[in-house]
């Protein structure tokens, strides 16, 4: 096989044959091409069966181009070595094996929904609250416990601190007990079954061992504890394991991914060879030099420098804007301007950090009907929790929208399941009621603890409709966000998707507050209508070309002519959940060196000086990061620019903080919950005034406890929510 077109340090990796070899590659440096290269050059120039290979990466799109790959290089009709994913591969092993530990070859794998209806049924016999045990998020945590190589009964050891973790251990217990009875696994069992099946029984696991005698494993630094251990079992015999990853692209600490496992590799095996490939093929010098410049400030990384041969090429571009809305604008009427010189929209891609930030951008596209699509995500008002504010609202304007209604009834969960549904829909047709007038009526064979909840949200619901003609539609929404519970609850949960999902209500309310400062005397349900019209549109999926938006995370292993990295303010990027600890910090800068290295020819970032927090305005500064990046490479300036698009007026707090900032020069952004004390008396615009009882976090993660009047405690997360000190 032929390996000139190889440069040095692929060519090195490639005809590495035997023992253990770490391959360290850069973005854009041929990772791939490498991987299939070694594989090709292992069964033609080495005379080893295809049988003998095993090929291991995360996704069913990576492992298919492997395969594709492969086969380009092969001989036609020879063999192919196993290339599988992770699940694939124990799912492969279980079907032949799992007899030994009781499962049946037909046994059933459970996806995520079928998990939490398990779950609700281990509850509901329990008798237990699904608000309090939300099934998604005790999912969650299985999964974890399962990734970090702990049995149900190991996980319950653990738990002995207090009465809510054994509780939650013995649902455990009990839904590992129910899914053996029903022969069925989850997806986290098919890697944990795994290692325990070649722990427990070393005669099966030898047998592997001696079929795959060269094993392959793609994105190691993604790897977390049981990924860990069954690459170790695996290649235990052989020792001809090769890894293939970047440290410098390890992203994913928050669904397990443990980066020590591609660091202290060398350490694993003393006597790996490391290859380096450094040089990437894919952006101009001063993206690269930038991105290596930036990286370089990590203190958790291999050592090693990013380069290339290719051209300078432009300049990085700064633009500060004045809010979210000026730099969506902003952006959208560049690409504009680039499409009218003959550029696809499918070269321009616009990265952030979450989610709800793809609003203003979806906004600014519509408006110049410039297609789009979300890659990896749902466009803003498709969202479920969006949906879900959208449907209280809905009913709120139009109490007999049975249909919202329904949607809205146990979101979030209340206790309300199917079977009192169906009897308030019968109540209702043969009384001839409303399924909203039900809510509050004594409706037959419903229990009286279930009743009170009905008769409590028909009051909550009753209490906005009164003051549809008092309150701004914001205002309503906010109060629907507090009174429902749904801030609440996914404050309490507590998760990276359920922050996200706060975020986009966020958005949502902000969103309403614009329109009311464009449209002063319109209502809500004309903001309801402007929604139906936008949802109603035609689907996205079959355009020949488009814009391209997405959160950094899924712009991973990506690349584009042109991107736009927005939103660069501390606190949005880096994520104020990670700002805290150094970890946080090296894990955002990481996801910082991904985004830039997407950009093949072109890349903009920018920054928001003012943004919204459920309408709050809030003065922001510039990320910690934009300092990291020589000056040499960029060019801009912390200027407003010039699109004559409307400003909120700035808070008070704003106006002082607008006048100190300053050309490059990192500001960290003060944390509103820094005056406050327990014993603070503060004012809340649902609540009225209180006074705090606890506090606990930190920076933007700090929440507090809050007792108003005599009885009502409150938890707020201080970063969502507006309090303003009394004393």
């Amino acid at each position: 096989m032929e390996l000139a077109s190889l440069n040095e340090e692929q060519r090195l990796a490639v005809e590495t044959i035997d023992g253990p070899l770490l391959i360290l590659a850069g973005a854009g440096s041929g990772k791939t091409r490498v991987i299939t290269y070694r594989i090709a050059n292992l069964i033609l120039n080495h005379n080893i069966y295809p049988n003998q290979i095993l090929a291991v990466t995360f996704t069913n799109k990576a492992a298919e181009e492997m395969r594709s790959r492969c086969r380009s290089l092969l001989p036609e009709g020879n063999s192919e070595p196993l290339v599988r994913t992770f699940h694939s591969l124990c799912l492969y092993l279980l079907r032949r094996e799992g007899k030994v530990l009781g499962l049946g070859s037909n046994f059933t794998v459970y996806d995520s929904d079928m998990q939490e209806s398990l779950i609700k049924e281990i509850l509901k016999s329990k008798d237990m609250d699904t608000k309090e045990f939300r099934p998604s998020s005790l999912a969650n945590q299985f999964s974890q416990a399962k990734d970090a190589f702990l049995t149900a009964e190991e996980f319950a050891k653990k738990k002995v601190d207090d009465a809510y973790s054994k509780t939650i251990a013995s649902v455990f217990l009990e839904y590992e007990k129910r899914k053996d009875l029903r022969n069925a696994l989850d997806f986290g069992d098919l890697i944990l079954k795994t290692v325990i099946l070649f722990r427990d029984f070393p005669v099966i696991l030898e047998k592997y061992q001696r079929l795959w005698k060269y094993i392959m494993v793609d994105e190691y630094q993604d790897t977390n504890k049981i990924q860990y251990h069954l690459v170790q079992s695996l290649s235990s015999f052989h020792k001809n394991l090769c890894v293939v990853g970047d440290d410098d692209q390890s992203i994913y600490s928050w669904r397990g991914a443990d980066i020590s496992n591609i660091l202290n590799f060398k350490k694993d095996y003393p006597d790996a060879v490391v290859v380096k490939l450094e040089e990437n093929y894919r952006s101009t010098k001063t993206i690269i030099e930038s991105a290596a410049a930036l990286i370089s400030h990590n203190k958790q990384r291999t050592n090693k420098t990013l380069r290339t041969e290719n051209p300078l090429g432009d300049k990085i571009k700064f633009t500060s804007f004045q809010n979210e809305m000026e730099e969506a604008e902003g952006i959208v009427q560049k690409i504009q301007a680039n499409a009218r010189k003959g550029q696809k929209y499918s070269n321009f891609a616009i990265f952030y950090r979450t989610n709800s930030q793809s609003r203003y951008f979806e906004e600014a596209l519509r408006k110049r009907a410039i297609p789009y699509k979300i890659f990896g995500g749902f466009r803003f008002f498709d969202r479920k929790e969006v949906k879900d504010l959208i449907a209280y609202l809905s009913v709120i304007v139009n109490p007999v929208d049975s249909t919202s209604l329904l949607r809205i009834i146990n979101s979030p969960p209340r206790g309300i399941g199917d079977t009192t549904v169906n009897r308030l829909l019968n109540h209702s047709v043969g009384e001839g009621l409303s399924l909203y007038e039900c809510l509050n009526k004594q409706v037959p064979d419903i229990k009286k603890g279930t009743l009170q909840k009905l008769n409590s949200l028909y009051r909550m619901l009753d209490s906005e409709m009164e003051d549809l003609g008092k309150k701004t539609p914001s205002e309503i929404a906010y109060d629907v966000l507090e009174h429902s519970g749904y801030r609440e609850f996914l404050e309490n949960e507590g998760t990276e998707d359920s922050f996200s999902r706060l975020s986009n209500l966020n958005e949502f309310v902000n969103a309403l507050k614009e329109y009311e400062e464009t449209n002063p005397e319109a209502s809500l349900e004309e903001y309801l209508s402007s929604i139906s019209l936008i949802t109603s549109e035609e689907n996205t999926k079959d355009l020949p070309d488009y814009v391209i938006l997405m959160t950094v995370h899924n712009a991973k292993g990506l690349e584009f002519h042109h991107v736009f990295m927005a939103g660069m303010e501390e606190g949005t990027f880096p994520h104020f959940l990670s700002i805290d600890s150094p970890e946080g910090i090296e894990e955002e800068r990481r996801l910082a060196y991904v985004a830039i290295t997407r950009a093949r020819k072109h890349l903009d970032i920018s920054y928001s000086r003012f943004t919204r927090k459920f309408g709050e305005v809030d003065a922001r500064f510039p990320s910690q990061f934009l300092e990291e990046i020589p000056k040499e490479y960029m060019e801009g300036e912390f200027t407003e620019s010039k699109y004559g698009v409307r400003r909120p007026e700035a808070t008070p707090r704003a106006e002082r903080f607008q006048k100190s900032e300053e050309k490059f020069e990192s500001i960290q952004a003060k944390v509103g919950s820094g005056d406050f004390q327990i014993g603070t008396k503060v004012r809340h615009k649902v609540y009225g005034e209180g006074r705090i009882l606890s506090i606990s976090g930190s920076g933007d993660n700090r929440k507090v406890e809050v007792r108003f009047g005599s009885h009502l405690d409150k938890k707020f997360l201080l970063a969502y929510t507006p309090l303003e000190i009394i004393s």
